[in-house]
Order: structure tokens, then sequence, then C-alpha cells
């Protein structure tokens, strides 16, 4: 499908139009608000952030207001006597698996793990604790795990911090939260963190959108710069309206909570923070990948920056994977930028098919 504004430019069918028309047109939020209202309510999930009641959810930076009774964005709270309350008591909708190391992590060029251990002493190789987090509080059009969907409809399977903790074995070396996004269980994370640095020497990684609440950002950076591990911020666009058509939210808190971090990790001797940009066709383009760089160089040249290959998936799949072409001139952008360590990733999702970038 072309945008009928620009022909030369191809536009994915759930939006309509190309990064650029969004970019620019004032109605585009209007627009935004209702293809993430309308596919959420056919996957049976809460259409929008609710804002009619009395009581702010604090744990992520949504800041939900569900009135009496009603449920959050993410679906693991509600308003129980004009009080936000964890549905699940203490557990949450998770799963879990291991990755052998080194595995296919954002940050694995960088992974203070990784550099620093032998991950395959004594003929076993170490292992990492991958923490599939079944709520989220964004709705990405193009989600690569959007399975966690179905867990966050469900409720389901739930695990308290003690359990998930319990899943970690003596060749763990890291944990990594992802999902779905562990910014919906801050708690729930710091606690198993706690549990498996504190007991276990375990690394702790989150790979996350950035939509923290202030509440505990601070917390989740402690924990995860004690342990030697890193947070992978996903920054998805610096544009507001396209930001909003892609994910369904804003993207102020996670701009300030990336210049936050970047900040503290002016202080680290390892490397803590890394970003990631998906190279969307069509939607990421040089334009928008500027704007990116910028915002991160301006942050902290020296943060190491993945310019990741997008795989069509959930309702992006009309689009083409990210182009070999895409992906060298985004490479080039980000170094005439400023920025001192990037790279490309996944490249073996990149292709040989040319579109307009």
């Amino acid at each position: 499908m072309r945008c009928d504004k620009h022909n030369e430019r191809l536009v994915s069918k759930v939006l309509g139009a190309c990064g650029r028309c969004i970019s620019s047109n004032h109605e585009s939020d209007r627009r935004s608000n209702e293809i993430h209202r309308s596919t959420r309510r056919r996957a049976g999930l809460v259409p929008q952030s609710p804002q009619e009641g009395d009581v702010v959810c604090p744990d992520c930076a949504l800041h939900c207001r569900p009135s009496e009774e009603g449920i959050g964005f993410c679906h693991n709270r509600e308003v129980r006597e004009g009080r936000i309350e964890d549905r699940y008591g203490n557990a949450v909708p998770v799963t879990w698996y291991f990755d052998p190391l080194p595995t296919n992590c954002v940050a694995d060029w960088v992974c203070p793990v990784t550099s620093s251990n032998d991950v395959s002493t004594k003929r076993e190789r170490l292992k990492n604790l991958a923490v599939f987090y079944g709520s989220c509080n964004s709705d990405c059009l193009f989600c690569q795990n959007a399975s966690y969907r179905e867990m966050m409809r469900n409720g389901g399977p739930l695990m308290t911090p003690q359990e998930l903790a319990r899943a970690a074995d003596d060749r763990t070396a890291c944990v990594c939260y992802f999902g779905g996004d562990p910014s919906c269980n801050p708690q729930h994370s710091i606690d198993t963190s706690k549990i498996l640095y504190t007991e276990r020497g375990i690394a702790v990684c989150y790979e996350t959108n950035g939509n923290i609440s202030s509440k505990w950002l601070s917390e989740i950076a402690a924990v995860v710069i004690e342990s030697g591990g890193t947070i992978k911020f996903d920054l998805k666009a610096k544009t507001p309206s396209l930001y909003k058509a892609l994910t369904g939210t804003d993207n102020v808190a996670v701009l300030n909570n990336f210049r936050r971090l970047a900040e503290m990790g002016k202080e680290q001797e390892k490397t803590f923070l890394v970003a990631s940009i998906l190279l969307i066709p069509s939607y990421i383009d040089l334009e928008e990948i500027t704007l990116l760089c910028e915002f991160i160089s301006v942050c902290d040249p020296s943060v190491p920056t993945a310019l990741l290959g997008f795989a069509p998936r959930h309702f992006m799949t009309d689009l083409p994977r990210t182009s070999r072409t895409h992906a060298d001139e985004a490479l080039k952008v980000a170094k005439d930028c400023g920025l001192e360590n990037v790279r490309v990733g996944n490249v073996h999702l990149l292709s040989n098919e040319e579109y307009t970038i």
C-alpha cells in the first residue's frame, strides 16, 4: 500500500498514512486514539488509559485513574473502595525461559556480564533468565511479542517474586525483564531482583519502553547498577504524534527518564544504559532517526545505541523487513549525529528489498 500524499512511500494499512503524514497532521492524534481503542477492544483489553476516576495509580508513567472497580491499562491494578490495589496480590502474569549466553541481547556487544565472565566454563554455558511479563503500558502496532496481550487479558500464569526467583539455577549469570514491559511491574521486578542479586549474585537487566513512573525509576536504576546489569531503553520515535500513532501512548515520560538515566550513566565505570531504535520502513525514516540520534547525543553521545532490524509483526505485517540500505543509511546518520558507539543489530532480519527511506 502506498501513501496518498507521498506516493513513493509505503504505508501500513492499520495506520493508513506514512510517517511523514502522521508527523505533520494535527488530526493524527485523534485518528491514532481511535485505532488503538478499536484494536484493544477487539482483543478484550481496556481500550485506553482510564482517566475518569479520583485515585491515581502511581506504578507506571501512564498514571491511570480508573473508576471504582475499574482496572488500569496494564490490567494488573484496580480500584477497590477508593484505593489502587494489585489485582493478584504480590503475583503478576509472567513466564520465563533460559537463554544460553551469549544470547541475542540488545546490549550484547557492550554487556558487562558476557564481557567479564567466561560464558562456557566447565563445558557448560552460563545462562540468562529471560522473564516475560504479561502486561504492558504501550500498545505497539508492530509489537514483536504480542502474546503478552493474551496473558494480560487472561490474568496468568501468575508467579510471586519468590516463585520467579526460584527459577534461577547455579548456571544463571543474569536476569532480563521484558515482555510486555517491566515498567508495569516495578515492585515485582525489584523484589525478584533483590533475591537474585543479594542471594545469588545474578546481574539484573531491564529491556523497557521507558514508560516508568518517577516513583520507581531511581530504585530500578540502583539495583541494575549495583548488580552490574544494563537498562536497554527502546526509544521508538521522537516526534510525539508518530510515537502516539505507533504505540498508543505519549513519550514525554520516556524522554525525561532517558535523560535522567543518561546523567546517572556518566558516573558509572561500566555500561549501564543502552539505547535501541527499531528501523520501521516508512515510519522510522532518516528524518526521525536524526531526531532520535540528536536526542541521544545531547543526553550523552557515549550511550551505546543499537539500530535494530524490523520484522513484520502484529498489525504491521504488510510492511517489509528493514532493508540493508535503510540500516546502512541509519548507521551513517547516527555517526554524523555524534554517537560514539552505535551499531546495527538483528542483521539476520535485514532484506535486500528497496523502498524509499
